[in-house]
């Protein structure tokens, strides 16, 4: 089974690099999707956001941790430093890796790379151009279905 036969293409939502960190919240709970693509002007491919990077951006990188890790234990200011998270760019805070696909990619390739990768979305490229999403959950449903008549209605 390829990417071909379970993609259907649709409305692709996407963000700039200076999105802020709330403006791409926002756009990610209105639009119920987990991660969106960060493109340039151009709409060139930059990188992923996905609701782990909104969520990790709250908390300091594991090298500020390892220098200060006293500076780190008082939750309470932590909690409070969460609202300056919220003026930060997605450039900041994206994942530059860019595992991507195209519609002759077999499904399992695509679900093999998330489970080693930890990814759990894949932009679908056709001809340089960003056609959508690909989820985990397309994957397995599309699995389950094929292969072991279960439905997901």
């Amino acid at each position: 089974m390829k990417v071909a036969d379970i993609f259907t293409p649709g409305e692709i939502h996407t963000c700039a690099p200076e999105t802020s960190w709330k403006e791409a919240a926002s756009l990610m709970l209105k639009r119920r999707v987990s991660a969106i693509p960060v493109v340039d002007s151009k709409g060139t491919l930059l990188g992923i956001l996905s609701e782990k990077d909104l969520f990790r951006a709250f908390f300091p990188k594991y090298k500020d941790w390892v220098k200060t890790p006293h500076a780190f234990t008082d939750f309470e200011i932590l909690e409070q430093d969460v609202k300056g998270t919220t003026l930060r760019a997605v450039t900041d805070i994206m994942s530059p890796r860019l595992l991507t696909a195209n519609l002759e990619t077999p499904i399992l390739k695509i679900g093999a790379l998330m489970v080693a990768s930890g990814i759990h979305q894949v932009p679908i490229i056709h001809e340089g151009k960003l056609l959508g999403m690909v989820s985990r959950g397309n994957i397995y449903r599309a699995v389950l279905s094929q292969y072991f008549d279960i439905s997901h209605e």
